[in-house]
């Protein structure tokens, strides 16, 4: 029941920003409004103030504002054709139209640095001294000559104090050397550490991750490890008698192939031995057993400044990381039953239900963003179509043909509802396992 709440509030709260937008300018801009609908289909219930009849309807999977005149085709009367949305003037007609994704872009803006504010989760080890846990090899910092109980004391001349401030200065200088100061026991070392350029984000990347045990935190079901008999909590010692001190470790023996492995495990004080073929995600494309570990976070906040700036910086990270994600589906280079739909938006709506306020609202804020960003495609249905479309009017400084207009909705249609099956194909998949 908490999951269902929690989706129908946060698609209502998306819908109705984003329709509210449409339904402000459109007032302001002195069109008629016949109708405000949150949810499509039959009528639950509504009101009728002036003109305007607010409804909620059965279906909570989108929304509606039903202006005077909206469709060219319409029969106008003379005295209404001022009210009349196709009478307006295009660049209006535009206004209205992008004020729905501008709405939600407003919301993610509000939202995000509120979160920071009201205070985030974050890994635990981002504040602490930056020890080396894992180097991973043919990487930068492998090249570099980094080994693992190393302790990042400055670079650049410059001093690192955590983890954080490690991860910053590297993801800020791909490609570029960096001189740093390393303890090494009871020595001190210099070396010189050119990080790799990521293929994903453009950032600087070393390959070196904080120490991480390798102690199970959970066991999905399905899966190889389950089958065999590991637990939470359980440690993992070592793999064909290779010795495992770091979940990285764990991951770079599992992911490389699916011949069965012994694995040595500490359960408390307990030693047991278990055999364990790992099976391949073809999604991931590596062998996985299904276990995952606890990342040990700390609450951060943060002042309405600095909560600006964080938020700033989050924002412009998700809409390059979305950009991202559409160019890797586009290109084959992400599968499409990575999508999700309806149904796993309302796990991940009840999911952060459950974890409290900050979670449901970087829910509801990414959500938004997403929302906004994508609705401004130029695709025919969405609110980017019809602006596009508004574009070239105002070029040819007359209105594009009802049968072209009709045959891009159309086909934009076609593509939504592909797109709302596949995602929910996906959905159900994950549920059935």
């Amino acid at each position: 029941m908490t999951t269902v709440i929690s989706f129908i509030v946060v698609l209502g709260v998306l819908i109705f920003i984003h329709e509210l937008g449409h339904f402000a300018v459109a007032k302001l801009g002195g069109v008629g409004v016949e109708k405000f609908s949150l949810g499509f289909g039959p009528r639950v219930i509504g009101v009728k103030r002036g003109e305007t009849d607010y409804v909620l309807s059965l279906l909570p999977l989108g929304g509606y504002v039903k202006m005077v005149g909206e469709s060219p085709s319409e029969d106008v009367p003379e005295e209404e054709r001022a009210r009349s949305f196709t009478y307006k003037p295009v660049w209006l007609r535009a206004l209205i139209v992008a004020a729905g994704p501008f709405m939600n872009l407003v919301l993610a803006a509000v939202l995000i640095p509120a979160i920071f504010m009201i205070g985030t989760d974050v890994p635990a080890y981002l504040e602490k001294p930056a020890l080396v846990g894992f180097v991973v090899p043919d990487k930068a910092g492998a090249a570099a000559g980094i080994k693992k109980g190393d302790r990042i004391e400055s670079i650049d001349n410059e001093k690192i104090k955590t983890w954080e401030d490690l991860l910053a200065r590297v993801a800020m200088n791909p490609g570029k050397p960096l001189a740093l100061e390393v303890e090494r026991g009871a020595a001190v070392v210099y070396v010189k550490l050119t990080p790799e350029t990521s293929g994903d984000t453009g950032a600087g990347f070393a390959g070196l991750y904080p120490p991480m045990e390798p102690v199970i935190a959970d066991v999905s079901d399905g899966y190889p490890a389950k089958e065999a008999g590991l637990r939470p909590g359980d440690r993992i010692v070592s793999i064909d008698g290779r010795e495992i001190t770091h979940w990285a470790e764990l991951e770079d023996v599992i992911h490389k192939d699916g011949s069965k492995k012994t694995f040595a495990v500490l359960r408390g004080a307990e030693p047991l031995s278990l055999e364990i073929t790992p099976k391949y995600n073809a999604d991931m494309k590596v062998y996985l057993i299904g276990i995952s570990r606890k990342e040990s976070t700390v609450i951060r906040r943060y002042g309405f400044i600095e909560g600006v700036e964080k938020g700033f910086g989050a924002a412009v990270k998700m809409t390059v990381q979305l950009f991202v994600v559409i160019k890797g589906l586009v290109a084959g280079q992400y599968s499409l039953k990575t999508l999700g739909g309806p149904i796993m938006i309302a796990k991940e709506a009840g999911r952060a239900a459950k974890s409290g306020v900050s979670d449901i609202l970087s829910l509801v804020a990414f959500l938004s963003l997403q929302l906004g960003i994508i609705n401004l495609f130029p695709i025919p249905v969405l609110d980017g179509g019809h602006i596009l479309f508004f574009g070239i009017e105002a070029a040819w400084r007359r209105p594009l043909s009802e049968r072209f207009m009709a045959v891009a909705q159309q086909i934009g249609i076609a593509l939504l509802v592909a797109l709302m099956v596949l995602v929910t194909y996906n959905d159900i998949l994950r549920l059935i396992g």
